[in-house]
């Protein structure tokens, strides 16, 4: 099967089923590009310096690329900015309240994995057994600001 799907309808889908993060206000497909806004004084528990840079810039916006997908894993290249000046170098730390909100969906640990290169793993077929089970997703890619899923279903 394949399924072309804006971002934002993805947000209102995930809205629906009551699985969206509280954090994201917004999505946008550009070309190969998915802009997000996050409000983040949507997020319970931060560490000590995001509190902080939180006080100061609580609206952040992020470009997110595809940078690639493989066996099951879906890599995400991240820039952030804060008050237009960038932040994607703290993605780090905010590593513990994402675990904590993809703990909080009812997801395997380990399905998002942010790395120290500002890049974010999420194993899609891990996250896919956890809530939709027997869905399979063999291709992905972001085009026409669109997200292009190739998937099957057992």
């Amino acid at each position: 099967m394949h399924i072309r799907i804006a971002p934002e309808e993805v947000l209102s889908l995930a809205r629906i089923a009551k699985q969206a993060p509280p954090v994201i206000s917004s999505v946008v497909g550009d070309g190969d590009v998915i802009r997000v806004v996050a409000d983040l004084r949507r997020v319970e528990a931060l560490p000590g310096p995001l509190k902080l840079a939180v006080k100061i810039a609580p609206i952040v916006r992020a470009d997110v690329k595809l940078a690639s997908f493989e066996r099951g894993v879906a890599t995400l290249a991240v820039e952030v900015n804060a008050a237009g000046l960038p932040a994607h170098r703290l993605l780090s730390l905010a590593a513990a309240p994402i675990e904590h909100e993809v703990a909080k969906q009812g997801l395997p640990p380990g399905v998002v994995d942010v790395q120290p290169d500002a890049r974010i793993a999420v194993d899609v077929e891990r996250l896919l057994e956890a809530k939709f089970p027997g869905v399979t997703v063999t291709g992905a890619k972001v085009e026409g600001g669109q997200i292009v899923l190739d998937a099957s279903v057992a």
